[in-house]
């Protein structure tokens, strides 16, 4: 019999894929990426202070590419401050970590980096090519005149992977176009950082499918393999 997915795929980080309750052990293993994660923007800001230096800068996408593309593993570890790490802290905390207990932690990283490689990527042309062609726009002169911190945009990416765990596929996909809505009409967020969060959604919810039907194939094969009679 199948599982049945719940309409939210939120877990107890103390819980498995199932509910059942971990040991010290399980939990730990279950929930590496996230408690590394957490520790680490926590420590962080007492040993470096609050900086600039290793956020996602656009105008260095061609003028110091090598520095741009070092961004993607170091942006998701600073912030702006206190508060901007108690919100990331809390959302690893509910979403994160639940969809770490489904994918698992090494593939939750791996998903978690890969958003931001592609967004940082995706956002830079999209600022750069922008900007040299209308360069007064205020969506691109913004965009061009500052830097990017956190990790919202990788956290983005697990979110929208996380529709798969949902009995409702469409649900948080829908969840977050209202709450990026919101944010930007109604919260005055900058209009490129919606565009990223989006990006970062669709990415995450685009390829983890093709992870997750490429696994299914490799398991229905491996199921009708024939098997070899001994002796």
């Amino acid at each position: 019999m199948s599982r049945k997915e719940p309409i939210l795929p939120l877990y107890w980080p103390w819980t498995d894929g199932e509910r059942l309750v971990l040991g010290p052990r399980e939990f730990l293993r279950s929930r590496s990426f996230s408690l590394v994660y957490i520790t680490s923007i926590i420590l962080i800001p007492h040993f470096f202070g609050f900086s600039y230096w290793g956020a996602i800068t656009p105008s260095k996408l061609f003028s110091a590419p090598h520095e741009y593309l070092l961004s993607f593993i170091t942006v998701p570890f600073v912030h702006y401050g206190t508060e901007h790490i108690t919100q990331v802290a809390i959302t690893f905390l509910v979403f994160c970590q639940s969809f770490e207990s489904r994918a698992g932690s090494k593939e939750t990283a791996i998903l978690f980096f890969s958003t931001i490689a592609f967004t940082g990527l995706a956002m830079g042309l999209f600022i750069n090519v922008g900007s040299s062609l209308s360069s007064e726009t205020e969506l691109f002169s913004q965009a061009m005149s500052r830097s990017w911190m956190g990790g919202s945009i990788g956290f983005f990416g697990i979110l929208g992977a996380m529709s798969h765990y949902s009995r409702e596929k469409w649900l948080i996909p829908i969840i977050l176009v209202s709450f990026e809505t919101w944010n930007r009409y109604e919260n005055g967020m900058n209009e490129y950082i919606t565009i990223g969060h989006l990006c970062s959604a669709l990415f995450g919810f685009v390829i983890w499918g093709l992870y997750l039907k490429r696994q299914t194939s490799i398991d229905v094969n491996e199921k009708n393999k024939p098997t070899v009679p001994e002796g």
